[in-house]
């Protein structure tokens, strides 16, 4: 695989070349926020969506990037034309836009901090893996840890801190399955990487965004949805509503959407996919011209 360049503060370099103090409080803290746009076949999805929310999650996390998010998307663009020589054909690259507070201060105080670190990268997909589930769908686990409270920390902000979904994630390795969390008053919320969707009597439910982190593919889906007229509602869910829908599918930024088969041996009510992930699906081949049944798998 060729080595594909980076920006790293200010610089384009080649990744053998890109240096990061351990002293910098993203890798000290998890001090930071980031965004990952997909690049279908060397065509970015939805970068201006992705670079709007890592804005909200800077003024969030009050992190001054030390410039205009106008300035990062023509960094990100330029980029993409340096690497596109080396970029495979027919492959999907996630683009990360990480921002750390910077170098820790004497005092270690977070105001202290600064200037901000800023990367961008190219990293290649596993498109394989991906294949497989669109192709086969996940099964799901109902983890036992919950999603962190809104009232705790902004879900719909994008932090680098991402312990509770990484401990999630562990969860449900451990039964070789994709994690499902609730949030702490057990309702459903989302999967560690990815929204969630259910169909029942032919309309689509999602969890509200005050309990998730508002996805760029989700806010996709709805859009989808309005176009093919489907309708569409947040709404709380409990494990009850999961026995009764017809469909479920993930929403995430490099799948678009994936199919679930099972979720703690419950099977939904029609067949996987069913007829409304199929039109979501094939409406993400559209939008994106990206085809996602056609990925090899080896």
């Amino acid at each position: 695989m060729k080595e594909l360049r980076l920006y790293l503060n200010g610089r384009i370099v080649a990744e053998r070349e890109a240096l990061i103090s351990p002293f910098d409080r993203g890798f000290l803290w998890g001090d930071g926020v980031y965004e990952i746009t997909p690049c279908f076949d060397g065509r970015l999805y939805r970068l201006k969506d992705h670079l709007d929310r890592l804005s909200r999650s800077l003024r969030y996390v009050r992190i001054d990037p030390g410039m205009a998010i106008s300035r990062l998307e023509e960094i990100t663009l330029d980029l993409l034309e340096q690497n596109l020589p080396d970029l495979e054909s027919g492959s999907v690259y996630r683009v990360g836009h990480w921002i750390t507070r910077g170098m820790e201060a004497e005092s270690g105080r977070a105001c202290d901090a600064g200037p901000a670190t800023i990367l961008i990268y190219f990293r290649k997909a596993n498109l394989e893996a991906l294949a497989r589930v669109v192709r086969e769908g996940v099964r799901l686990t109902i983890v036992p840890t919950r999603r962190v409270p809104p009232q705790c920390l902004e879900t719909r902000a994008k932090v680098t801190s991402k312990m509770n979904q990484i401990l999630a994630e562990l969860d449900a390795d451990a039964s070789e399955r994709v994690s499902l969390m609730l949030d702490v008053e057990g309702n459903v919320a989302e999967n560690a990487t990815a929204n969630f969707f259910l169909v029942r009597d032919d309309k689509l439910w999602t969890p509200p965004a005050r309990n998730v982190l508002e996805g760029i593919t989700r806010k996709s889906v709805f859009e989808i949805a309005e176009r093919l007229g489907i309708a569409c509602r947040e709404t709380t869910m409990t494990r009850y509503d999961l026995a009764q829908a017809q469909e479920w599918f993930l929403s995430s930024s490099l799948s678009c959407a994936v199919p679930v088969r099972e979720v703690d041996g419950l099977s939904p009510l029609g067949p996987v996919p069913g007829p409304v992930t199929r039109r979501i699906m094939n409406a993400f081949v559209e939008e994106t011209g990206f085809d996602f049944f056609r990925m090899p798998n080896r």
